[in-house]
């Protein structure tokens, strides 16, 4: 079960020699896909061969464009429509500079029988669900508090439910509060977390030893060289992604929890979980979302992931 509070319809273009303040010509449209980071882990976990359902709030002309294109990639959904329209993102790719610019809407105001519903439509999934994904930013209306209030709710409905939360700011700062199972930070959420920079990998490992410690089961850190670092118990692993050819990075991370939640709904070993979720978001990087990953490149991506386990230096 995967929970998207803010989706959205995600166009990418081509601009050459894009000029701001001037009138650009779009070259191509590269994509239009239903976007949002629970989205695109639904999206991952189908291509890996697990069952999934996608919720949230969805709105508007492009709330039901978003809705049938789900649809049409055969993901199952069970959203609940509200009265404003949801996000239109827009991507501008310059072929010419290699530069990105992204256009991101603020999202839909959300009001309170909203919210009210949504917990509803949670109350009647959770007992269903093993795993439940919470992820993305939270559109308007909503205190920063809702993940922490939406952990609670499911695991009081179901409390053998694994919740994964992947969130940054304040939301992440109080769904920890939750104690859900696994958390998903990137290395700058991590600094804004703790109010630190963490320039050295050991400092990244204490941090995540300590979120261990007091809240989360585990913890996967995404970013620097392409390293994950994975923060357990007992147990502290870094990954390296083979080498590929770039084209969007766009929903890596998504990916990255798409894996580690088909690992865990298996029940693997922790390097086995790690090395699926790393390759799905190599795969990811590879394709840009402009193409279905492959399960076969996935897991042969998969092999070629190295990982090592973490020993602190001794000065």
């Amino acid at each position: 079960l995967t929970v998207t509070l803010n989706p959205a319809l995600d166009r990418v273009v081509n601009v050459a020699s894009f000029r701001p303040g001037k009138v650009n010509l779009i070259g191509k449209e590269r994509i239009r896909i239903a976007g949002g980071k629970g989205i695109n882990v639904s999206r991952v976990v189908k291509t890996l061969g697990e069952r999934t359902l996608a919720t949230g709030w969805l709105g508007g002309s492009q709330g039901r464009i978003i809705k049938r294109n789900l649809d049409k990639e055969n993901i199952d959904t069970d959203f609940v429509f509200i009265k404003e329209e949801s996000r239109l993102n827009l991507t501008i790719l310059d072929p010419v500079s290699d530069k990105k610019t992204h256009l991101v809407e603020e999202g839909p105001l959300i009001s309170y029988p909203e919210i009210k519903n949504l917990k509803e439509k949670l109350k009647s999934l959770a007992g269903r669900a093993k795993i439940v994904v919470f992820s993305g930013s939270i559109p308007r209306g909503v205190g920063e508090g809702i993940y922490n209030s939406l952990v609670k709710l499911v695991l009081s409905y179901n409390n053998r439910i694994i919740s994964i939360l992947d969130t940054r700011g304040e939301a992440l700062k109080k769904g920890l509060q939750a104690k859900p199972f696994m958390l998903k930070p990137n290395k700058e959420e991590m600094e804004e977390l703790t109010g630190r920079h963490l320039s050295r990998l050991g400092e990244l490992v204490e941090v995540a030893r300590s979120l261990v410690k007091r809240y989360v089961k585990l913890v996967v850190v995404s970013g620097g060289k392409g390293e994950v670092l994975v923060v357990k118990k007992r147990e502290v692993i870094i990954l390296t992604p083979p080498s590929i050819k770039t084209l969007n990075p766009v929903g890596a991370g998504d990916a990255l929890v798409a894996g580690f939640a088909v690992g865990l709904l298996r029940g693997t070993g922790l390097e086995e979980m790690a090395s699926l979720g790393v390759a799905a978001g190599a795969a990811s990087v590879e394709k840009g979302r402009e193409e279905a990953l492959s399960l076969e490149r996935i897991e042969e991506l998969a092999k070629k992931v190295r990982y090592r386990r973490y020993s602190p230096r001794v000065s």
